[in-house]
């Protein structure tokens, strides 16, 4: 969506001169991790009336969001400078949209402002809800498909039958991660994992493996650093803009970080399992 920088009403903004000696500047940065794109939006204002309208709560910042090739719209708004909008990745595509501006957040009558030009001083001003009092920059953001080969966790998993073992098992002395589960529940495993149940598999038994995966590298990851699997997680967190390290060290939690990885396996879980017993009734 495209605004038309002429309105019928003053707009603070760099593409006019409705305003002498106020600023309204904007910076809008994205970053895409685990799944989720963040846009984040910082606001500098410098308006003493505009200012005075948003702490009365007569106005507030806004952040619209839109991509055309999924018909995802959104207004993010807040009473603060900055504004984070995060978005799951699988709404959108392409090329998005985003705008940042001050919004009425109620009709504001008879408006007055004393860095107004001079063309407005005999103007009776009105803001009705939702009208634009300042505009900021406008920005797209390009999601590109990525070549997904290095961060592809099931070529580093492997998840095989144990003829001895009697609970899971995972062995990481090897390239890949290999998940070993009791003969019975292997045979489980391998008839329901691609089944309509795939998610709710997927958390049974990947998730308490990866856990058991970052609490080992906790205790000593320069043992496995040479191993495809290690660089593969590597790369995973490196293209999601967070260091394994943070894993390493402590700062993201062991079960965090699992969950990350999967994106989210809990609600795609329970959400297939609500899927399965609503096609039961």
């Amino acid at each position: 969506m495209k605004f038309n920088n002429s309105f019928p009403y003053p707009v603070l903004s760099v593409e006019n001169d409705d305003y002498i000696g106020s600023k309204f500047e904007t910076t809008v940065e994205a970053q895409k991790t685990f799944g989720q794109l963040y846009i984040n939006l910082n606001c500098n204002l410098q308006d003493s009336k505009i200012a005075s309208l948003i702490n009365e709560g007569k106005a507030k910042y806004a952040l619209h969001v839109e991509c055309p090739q999924t018909s995802f719209r959104k207004i993010y708004q807040s009473d603060e400078t900055k504004i984070v909008a995060n978005i799951p990745e699988n709404l959108l595509r392409g090329k998005i949209d985003v705008h940042p501006f001050i919004l009425a957040n109620e009709t504001i009558e008879e408006y007055t402002n004393p860095n107004l030009n001079d063309f407005y001083s005999d103007a009776t001003i009105t803001y009705e809800k939702g009208n634009i009092l300042a505009l900021g920059e406008a920005v797209e953001v390009t999601l590109f498909e990525e070549d997904l080969e290095s961060q592809n966790l099931p070529s580093i998993v492997t998840v095989r039958r144990s003829e001895s073992a009697k609970e899971l098992v995972v062995s990481l002395n090897s390239p890949q991660i290999i998940i070993e589960l009791p003969k019975a529940i292997y045979d489980q495993y391998a008839i329901n994992s691609g089944s309509r149940l795939k998610e709710t598999i997927l958390s049974v038994v990947i998730l308490p493996s990866l856990m058991e995966v970052f609490y080992t590298l906790k205790e000593d990851s320069a043992d496995y650093s040479e191993y495809k699997w290690y660089q593969v997680l590597e790369q995973i967190f490196k293209k999601n803009n967070i260091p394994l390290t943070q894993v390493i060290d402590g700062t993201i939690p062991v079960l965090r970080a699992a969950q990350m990885v999967l994106q989210n396996p809990l609600e795609k879980a329970f959400n297939e399992i609500q899927k399965l017993n609503e096609g039961m009734e």
